[in-house]
């Protein structure tokens, strides 16, 4: 027999075994982006009529977390939704560069990945999982639109200004281990190994999410992963809008942290089974 510590792995081959992944390239020409859609798994019932898109977090904390991403959608999609994953312009393995990059244009691929899932999959209804500023740029792109119906918001970038700051903080905690360190007239327009450049810069000191003045979504889940980046005046905002805002707490902290061997980042289930469990919950 099977002991408890070996069936969740036992259980996850089985489930990479079933899964339906199909990759893409979509959106109009000059401004393609990859994604992953992955449709709901043999065995996993009727299929859903929420489709659902999970927007990505920029920079090292993409890679640090592309592996919970991807087994996110895995569990979502053996839960019978059909979910897409995408990388953003000039990001992951969509074309561009860092000339590519501002936050008018990421929130132009967010809308057109919504449009892209419900084109293939043929629903109405959506619902957004976002991480970090995904999450933030996907309560702005939701509160433009009538087909997000949920919400999911990550550990959001609250305030673009104390994201720089904070990403700033961890790039000099980094030089203290660098085996190689800059040059002195280095640009500087460079944090944690990803450019910066200042017109995204000038774009993310003027982020503020809490000053949003439309509901993104009827149902909306935040969830603090970690006590340093406190979600409570989030979710009292979002409820103050009419949403049914709800706030998840769970005790990470060093799920943010700057990790040198990203195969070290673990995968945080506790989070990933209870946004499985929300979203299955969800009013049709």
């Amino acid at each position: 027999m099977l002991s408890e510590a070996t069936r969740p792995a036992t259980d996850s081959v089985q489930l990479f075994m079933r899964e339906r992944l199909t990759p893409l390239f979509f959106g109009s020409l000059g401004r393609r982006l990859f994604g992953c859609l992955h449709q709901p798994v043999d065995g996993s019932g009727p299929a859903r009529e929420l489709g659902l898109v999970l927007c990505p977090a920029q920079g090292h904390e993409y890679i640090q977390f592309h592996r919970a991403y991807r087994k996110l959608a895995l569990q979502l999609s053996s839960a019978g939704f059909s979910v897409l994953r995408f990388d953003l312009s000039g990001c992951g393995d969509s074309p561009g560069d860092e000339q590519d990059w501002s936050l008018e244009r990421w929130r132009a691929d967010t809308a057109t990945a919504i449009d892209e899932l419900k084109q293939q999959v043929r629903v109405e209804r959506v619902g957004l999982v976002g991480l970090r500023l995904g999450a933030t740029l996907a309560n702005q792109v939701a509160a433009t639109r009538d087909d997000v119906e949920a919400l999911v918001l990550w550990d959001p970038v609250l305030s673009g200004a104390a994201y720089l700051a904070e990403m700033q903080a961890q790039h000099q905690r980094m030089l203290g281990y660098a085996h190689v360190l800059p040059a002195k007239n280095a640009a500087g327009d460079e944090i944690l190994g990803f450019a910066m450049p200042a017109a995204l810069g000038e774009d993310l000191h003027a982020l503020d999410l809490l000053s949003q003045g439309e509901r993104p979504a009827e149902h909306v889940l935040v969830v603090q992963s970690n006590e340093l980046f406190d979600q409570t005046p989030c979710q009292q905002h979002l409820a103050g809008l009419g949403s049914r805002a709800e706030l998840q707490s769970y005790s990470n902290p060093h799920l943010w942290a700057w990790i040198e061997d990203f195969g070290k980042v673990h995968v945080p289930r506790q989070i990933l089974d209870a946004l499985v469990s929300w979203f299955s919950q969800v009013p049709a």
